[in-house]
């Protein structure tokens, strides 16, 4: 049955094709153009009424027709066609397409091929650069001289690079089976998870923080680690955190040191004055209850200097505090406060008879010969030792213990005067 149009319908049907935003056209079997619309105006330059009759050849040219013929073939094989096409089109705009072929058949014999080809640029240009954008991201983590990863919102690695690897001591298969807490030090997991859990409520944008992982090999790295969230674009796309890692272990390293040198005498590995003062003005917030403090001074210590020269002073005192160590007890602060002083606190008495033990078993320990590196004959050297006692409750400046154990260390100086006075024998005077 043959369906007759009125004029006014083919003018509907002709307005509806050519609002169409797609290249729409009709090819015979002779591959001759029956209809089209005036999208090819905009790609070929021509006008339906130009194109009519045409062959398709000379409509594409000889280069596209050639790229497309396996698809024309196809569709006069009555076979549905689906590809996609850069073409330049009749302004010089490259133009990327996706082109359909639909065979129309009548009877089981096709009679022609609908063609619909749509504009897909944006959305080709967009994938180029989502493509770009990836090549560029992967590129930039595997010649990333620090570690870079990206994680899930459970804490879980997603994506490592070779630098992250050789920080951590794991492969990037080990460590995508781990989340960043299984090799977080157990005091820096608190935190970790606070900062994951501000990202993602978004009361923080970026975290930049300094914690420590446990590699592989059960060592301790410090790291520097920022972090930003990336939101998830369209519907069911996730959520992740980016993360850059950079070892700072020899900067922390470096920086304990200076921390150590500014309280650690350097001749005796003691500490310092300054590290002296900071705990007797720290001793009033650390503790309850009572603590002791001994003062040391040796004696004869200038004669030493003045007879066997300064080296071999300070091999003497390297000595004198090793027997410090040696007597008092792990949890005691052993300072050396300058030239030969020493002062000790004693946290570990318990009343002021306690100290005075401590007090007289630093002198026995102190005092007595020494066989000095530089020297072939031992020398002998003495100590006075004075201490002071602060009860629990004491409220008074405990700067004033190292006070009063200086002055008891003086009256212990004259008294160990006196008593070697007193054992010294009297030479009967020449009564020639």
């Amino acid at each position: 049955m043959t369906i007759e149009r009125r004029p006014e319908q083919t003018e509907v049907l002709r307005r509806v094709i050519d609002t169409v935003p797609a290249l729409i056209g009709y090819w015979d079997t002779d591959l001759r153009n029956v209809a089209s619309n005036l999208a090819y105006v905009d790609y070929f330059g021509l006008t339906p009424d130009q194109v009519r009759g045409m062959h398709i050849r000379d409509v594409l040219g000889p280069s596209v027709y050639e790229l497309n013929k396996p698809f024309i073939d196809g569709a006069l094989r009555g076979e549905h066609q689906q590809f996609d096409r850069t073409l330049i089109d009749a302004g010089g705009k490259i133009r990327f397409t996706q082109a359909t072929y639909i065979p129309d058949v009548v009877d089981g014999v096709v009679r022609g091929f609908v063609v619909h080809v749509s504009d897909v640029s944006e959305r080709v240009q967009a994938e180029k650069a989502r493509d770009d954008a990836v090549t560029l991201f992967e590129t930039a983590m595997s010649n990333a001289p620090i570690g870079q990863a990206v994680v899930d919102t459970s804490g879980r690695w997603l994506q490592v690079n070779q630098a992250m690897c050789d920080l951590t001591g794991y492969s990037a298969d080990e460590l995508r089976d781990l989340s960043f807490r299984d090799i977080t030090h157990p005091d820096d997991v608190p935190a970790a998870d606070l900062h994951l859990a501000q990202l993602l409520e978004g009361s923080r944008t970026h975290i930049e923080s300094e914690k420590r992982y446990i590699r592989k090999d059960g060592s301790i790295v410090w790291v520097q680690r920022n972090a930003v969230i990336v939101h998830g674009v369209g519907a069911g796309a996730a959520d992740i955190v980016i993360a850059q890692i950079q070892d700072i272990t020899q900067r922390k390293n470096a920086e304990a040191e200076l921390a150590r040198q500014a309280v650690t005498d350097a001749l005796t590995g003691l500490g310092n004055r300054h590290s002296l003062m900071a705990q007797i003005d720290a001793l009033r917030h650390l503790r309850a209850d009572g603590v002791g403090l001994l003062f040391l001074d040796l004696d004869g210590f200038k004669s030493v200097n003045d007879t066997y020269g300064h080296s071999a002073g300070d091999e003497l005192l390297a000595d004198v505090a090793s027997r410090i160590r040696r007597t008092i007890d792990d949890g005691d602060l052993a300072c050396r406060i300058g030239g030969d002083e020493f002062v000790v606190i004693i946290y570990s008495a318990t009343s002021p008879e306690d100290i005075e033990r401590h007090r007289v078993a630093l002198k026995r320990a102190v005092a007595g010969d020494y066989l000095l590196p530089s020297l072939t004959e031992p020398i002998t050297i003495g100590a006075s030792v004075g201490s002071s006692w602060s009860n629990t409750g004491d409220h008074r400046d405990h700067r004033d213990l190292l006070t009063v154990a200086d002055q008891d260390m003086y009256r212990d100086k004259i008294a160990t005067r006196h008593a070697i006075v007193a054992t010294q024998p009297i030479t009967p005077p020449d009564d020639h």
